[in-house]
């Protein structure tokens, strides 16, 4: 007699199906050290650490509404938004705006409180905003407009 094989996912909870192999869980996940100590939790991808959020916090008004920033591994902060709704536009994103900060900056900020890292990111405003001079978010070749801030 032949031995039929299940050809549905399986109906119960706990039951595997024939295409899915058993692994102990962990087995290939890295767990994740405890909280030892006072710097900020490790951060997902594209979120801000309390830094650079200060920074798109005081920056955010110079772009439009919709505007998403994302942090890079380096800490760069990387800044577009949709422009798919626009009739001049060839691209569904505008070209970014990559945000690159000097190491003592960086340093002053997390050294800062809170109410002093907006005062810190509000003096260098004006470096954001002579960067952004000519800045065309429907470029034909959308490069990423590089701007060092400190």
């Amino acid at each position: 007699m032949e031995t039929k094989v299940p050809t549905h996912a399986p109906d119960r909870p706990g039951k595997t199906s024939v295409w899915t192999t058993q692994r102990s869980a962990g087995k290939y996940d890295v767990a994740e050290p405890g909280p030892d100590s006072t710097q900020p939790p490790s951060l997902s991808v594209g979120s801000l650490d309390n830094v650079r959020s200060a920074f798109w916090q005081t920056y955010r008004h110079l772009f439009p509404p919709h505007s998403l920033a994302a942090q890079t591994p380096s800490g760069s902060v990387v800044i577009s938004w949709s422009i798919m709704d626009d009739p001049h536009a060839k691209y569904p994103y505008a070209a970014p705006v990559l945000l690159r900060f000097d190491e003592a900056v960086v340093d002053a900020m997390w050294r800062a409180e809170p109410r002093q890292r907006l005062r810190i990111a509000q003096h260098h405003e004006a470096t954001l905003r002579e960067g952004l001079r000519g800045y065309d978010p429907f470029a034909q070749f959308p490069n990423a407009r590089v701007i060092t801030i400190g």
